[in-house]
């Protein structure tokens, strides 16, 4: 056990995007509206946790790191349901459903956010950083998007809110692919590898993967 939730105020609350910077703050964004550590938030936001302790005794502070309204996140479809980070250090999101904001796409689709400010006032603008739709990700429900990192090697390490077939990659809601590009943005090219299947260490096949970093 690295975070404790419950500790930290999140009992009434389901994470479905984090990622763990490399000083420490982890980024989380949940399911539902509601208020962590004083700090009213909706599902489009991200949260800044701050750790003292991790582990089975978890302690630590709260800040907004990222108001998705700010930034024309602001529907329901809009909620940021994965998190990552970029080799040059900048936000990557996806989201439930389809999005508008200074450019259009679906689930399957990852945004790149260049920021300007970051907190209670956040502003910047996003581009395309990798449209699915390009490399085999259909705009149904089963394949969108709702876990993502980056590797060192620029890869992408993804999974899906349900069952997922691409050319050289095929799994359930449960299993994570990687993507290794040949080229990123608004025409997307690549190919894809099975990384992990967490059935052959024990994960039922039911359940959902909803956050991914890889530690290297």
């Amino acid at each position: 056990l690295i975070f404790d939730g419950s500790d930290v105020g999140l009992g009434a609350f389901a994470i479905d995007g984090m990622e763990k910077l490399t000083d420490g703050r982890i980024l989380l964004s949940f399911t539902a509206a509601g208020t962590v550590g004083g700090i009213a938030m909706d599902d489009s936001d991200i949260m800044q946790f701050t750790p003292t302790t991790l582990g089975s005794v978890t302690a630590g502070t709260w800040l907004m790191f990222f108001d998705g309204s700010d930034v024309g996140l602001t529907t329901n479809d809009e909620d940021v349901d994965a998190i990552g980070v970029s080799n040059d250090g900048r936000l990557l999101i996806s989201t439930l459903g389809p999005f508008t904001v200074t450019v259009s796409g679906q689930d399957e689709d990852i945004l790149i956010f260049n920021a300007t400010t970051f907190g209670s006032t956040t502003a910047g603008t996003f581009a395309m950083y990798f449209d699915g739709s390009d490399v085999g990700l259909s705009t149904n429900a089963s394949e969108d998007v709702d876990a993502g990192d980056m590797t060192a090697s620029g890869s992408l390490l993804l999974s899906t809110v349900g069952s997922f077939s691409v050319t050289g990659a095929a799994g359930t809601s449960q299993d994570i692919f990687e993507f290794v590009p040949t080229a990123l943005g608004d025409v997307t090219s690549g190919t894809y590898t099975l990384y992990l299947d967490l059935s052959t260490v024990g994960i039922d096949p039911t359940e959902n993967v909803v956050a991914v970093q890889l530690i290297e």
